[in-house]
């Protein structure tokens, strides 16, 4: 499994948000959706940060008005972005090196899927439990 590549464990459909997309919004975007990281698109189409859930629950516990917080205030930065092509063991080393649980996947700065930890690691079970 982990000889793949990222292609074949990516979700492409990708659900971004604009850089003044504010956290009420992005919230109900995610319930609605059952999205757990978004990533926050820039002007020039480049992705300029990342928010996932556990971004949100923090802001939540700081009892912060997420109507007034915009996204580019409070996601996470750097981005780290992968090509498609890359094995699903760097990729896997990237997650834990860095403590993130997604990859955003980007082609010549554009975002073309998300690779999350969840995704791999129900794989991983189906897989063995399908050896069984």
């Amino acid at each position: 499994m982990m000889r793949e590549a990222v292609k074949d464990f990516m979700s492409r459909a990708v659900t971004s948000v604009s850089l003044s997309f504010t956290l009420d919004r992005l919230e109900h975007l995610m319930a609605d959706h059952e999205i757990h990281c978004l990533p926050v698109i820039d002007n020039a189409g480049q992705c300029f940060g990342v928010i996932s859930s556990a971004d949100l629950v923090y802001w939540h516990s700081r009892r912060k008005n997420l109507s007034k917080l915009q996204a580019w205030e409070v996601c996470t930065q750097p981005v780290i972005e992968v090509n498609a092509s890359l094995s699903m063991m760097d990729a896997a080393q990237l997650m834990v090196e860095n403590g993130v649980h997604h990859l955003i996947v980007t082609q010549d700065g554009v975002v073309t899927g998300i690779v999350s930890s969840m995704y791999v690691i129900q794989r991983f079970i189906s897989r063995e439990v399908g050896r069984i």
